[in-house]
C-alpha cells in the first residue's frame, strides 16, 4: 500500500523532479564556463593583428590575438560602436575571429567584447567595393604558415589564366602556384618569405588589394652567433681611464649576436630606407641613429614572429631583456662577444681582424672580410663603431658595487650619449682593443651597429 500515491502527491514529485533537472541543467551550463566564448582566466581580450583594416561591405576580414574565448556564446564585435549581427560572426576561437562586413558597415573602430571584457581599438576603413572585374583578394586560407607550405587565397576576378603571387616583394610563379582559378588560387610560401603582405597579380600584371600574413619559423634574415653564459674582465687598468676598471662581469643567459654588423641589404629589408653613404648592399649600414637602431630591431623582430623587446614613446624607450626578439646588445654583452675568451687588447692581431686605418685606406670595408675572432664573429673591432644599449657615462663601473651580474648600464648619461664600441675604419688601433669605448648622440659616417637575440 505504501507504493500507492495519490494523483496531487504525484504531481508534487513531477513538479519537484522537473525543477530538479533544470537546476542541474543551469549548474552544468555555469561550470561549463569555458565553452561560452568567455576566457577560462578571464584575461580581457587582445586583438594583435592587423593594427588596422581596409576593407569593403561584405569582406571577410582575419583578426588574431588571444583571450577571445574558445567559441563565441555571448561575445560579439562591434564596429564603431554597433554590435555585429550573428551571421557576421563567421569563425569564432581564442586566438582566430574570422567575421564579415555587414552591409552597415561605416569606418570606425573594432573591439572585441567577452564576458563584459573590451580589447584594445583597432581602425576599420570601408572604402567602396571593387568594380566587378577588378580582382580582389578576399581573405586567407591561413594567415600564418611555414615555408613550403601550401595556403590557398580566395576572392574575386583573379583569372583563368595563371598570374603571379607576391609575398612581401617576393614574387611566386610557375610551379609553385599550384592551382589558379577565378575564386582561389592555392600557392606554396616561399622558402625565403618574409613576414608582411600578400599581393595577387594576374596575368595582365594587375594587382589586387593587400592580405596581410604571418611567417612561422621563417628563416633568419641575420646570420647569428650562439653565445654561452660565462664571465670575463670587462674594461681595463692599463690604457685610459674611460676604460677602466677592470672588474669581473658575469653572464647568465645564452644569446645570439649578428655574425656580421647589420648591412644595407638587410636595413632596406626591414625598413624599406638605407641612409648610408656610400650605398652598396654588400656594406654595413651608417648613418643610423641609435633609436632608428632600436626601431630596426623590433620591426625585424615583428617580421620573423618574435616578440618586440623595445616600448618606444617618442625618444623614450624601454627594454624588455625577457623578450625574445631582437635588440642591440648590452655593452657587457658586447665586449664578452668581442673578447671570444681572450684577456689582451685584441682578441688576435689587430690587422687580421679588423679594418682600421692603418690597412682600410680611408673606406667602408664589405661585411666579414676580415678574419673572424674566436667565436666566429667577424668585424667587431674596426669597420664601423656600434651601437650598444647602454646610455654613456665615464665612470659609471667605477662606482657601481661589485660583483656586475648582466649589467645593462646606467639610468642616465652624462652627455645624453649611448654608447658605441669597436673603433672603425677612420681610428687607429687604440680605439679598436676590446675594451675601447665612447658614446655618440646621433648616427654618423663611421658608425652602424649588429643585433642581438636571446637564445631559447
Amino acid at each position: 500500500m505504501y507504493n500507492i500515491l495519490k494523483s496531487g502527491e504525484k504531481m508534487k514529485i513531477r513538479v519537484m523532479s522537473f525543477v530538479t533537472a533544470l537546476l542541474l541543467a543551469v549548474l552544468l551550463l555555469m561550470s561549463s564556463c569555458g565553452d561560452n566564448g568567455n576566457p577560462i582566466d578571464g584575461s580581457s581580450p587582445d586583438i594583435q593583428s592587423p593594427k588596422s583594416i581596409t576593407a569593403y561591405v561584405g569582406q571577410a576580414i582575419i583578426i588574431r590575438g588571444k583571450n577571445f574565448g574558445e567559441s563565441r556564446g555571448n561575445s560579439y564585435i562591434t564596429l564603431d560602436g554597433f554590435k555585429l549581427n550573428d551571421t557576421s560572426h563567421y569563425t569564432w576561437s581564442d586566438n582566430r575571429i574570422v567575421f564579415i562586413i555587414p552591409s552597415w558597415g561605416v569606418t570606425g573602430v573594432l573591439t572585441v567584447n567577452v564576458n563584459g571584457k573590451t580589447s584594445n581599438a583597432v581602425s576599420v576603413t570601408i572604402n567602396s567595393q571593387p568594380t566587378q572585374t577588378d580582382p580582389y583578394v578576399d581573405y586567407l586560407s591561413q594567415d600564418i604558415a611555414q615555408p613550403r607550405q601550401s595556403i590557398s587565397i580566395y576572392g574575386k576576378n583573379f583569372g583563368n589564366i595563371k598570374g603571379a603571387v607576391e609575398f612581401r616583394g617576393l614574387k611566386v610563379e610557375d610551379n609553385d602556384v599550384t592551382f589558379w582559378g577565378m575564386t582561389r588560387i592555392s600557392v606554396k610560401v616561399p622558402e625565403f618569405a618574409l613576414t608582411g603582405k600578400i599581393v595577387v597579380y594576374t596575368y595582365d600584371s594587375t594587382g589586387t588589394n593587400t592580405a596581410e600574413f604571418r611567417v612561422q619559423n621563417p628563416n633568419h634574415l641575420i646570420d647569428m652567433v650562439k653565445i654561452n653564459p660565462g664571465n670575463f674582465t670587462m674594461g681595463t687598468d692599463d690604457e685610459d681611464e674611460w676604460y677602466g676598471p677592470a672588474h669581473s662581469v658575469q653572464i647568465t643567459d645564452s644569446f645570439y649576436i649578428g655574425k656580421y654588423e647589420v648591412t644595407q641589404k638587410q636595413y632596406k629589408t626591414v625598413t624599406t630606407m638605407n641612409p648610408s653613404i656610400p650605398e652598396n648592399d654588400s656594406l654595413p649600414v651608417n648613418f643610423v641613429g641609435w633609436l632608428d637602431a632600436v626601431e630596426f630591431c623590433n620591426k625585424l623582430s615583428i617580421m620573423e614572429n618574435y616578440d618586440t623587446c623595445y616600448t618606444i614613446i617618442g625618444n623614450d624607450v624601454t627594454c624588455n631583456f625577457k623578450a625574445n626578439g631582437y635588440r642591440l646588445p648590452t655593452e657587457a654583452e658586447w665586449e664578452y662577444a668581442c673578447r671570444a675568451g681572450t684577456t689582451g687588447k685584441y682578441p688576435a692581431q689587430i690587422d687580421d681582424i679588423a679594418w682600421t686605418n692603418r690597412n682600410a685606406n680611408n673606406k667602408i670595408h664589405y661585411v666579414g672580410t676580415r678574419q673572424p675572432n674566436d667565436w666566429g664573429i667577424y668585424d667587431m673591432n674596426g669597420n664601423l663603431w656600434e651601437w650598444c644599449w647602454d646610455w654613456y657615462s665615464v665612470d659609471f663601473y667605477g662606482l657601481k658595487p661589485y660583483p656586475h651580474v648582466d649589467p645593462t648600464g646606467p639610468t642616465s648619461s652624462d652627455f645624453s650619449d649611448r654608447v658605441i664600441r669597436g673603433g672603425s675604419y677612420l681610428d687607429g688601433g687604440d680605439l679598436a682593443t676590446s675594451s675601447a669605448r665612447d658614446g655618440a648622440s646621433q648616427g654618423n659616417f663611421n658608425l652602424g651597429f649588429r643585433v642581438v637575440r636571446k637564445a631559447k
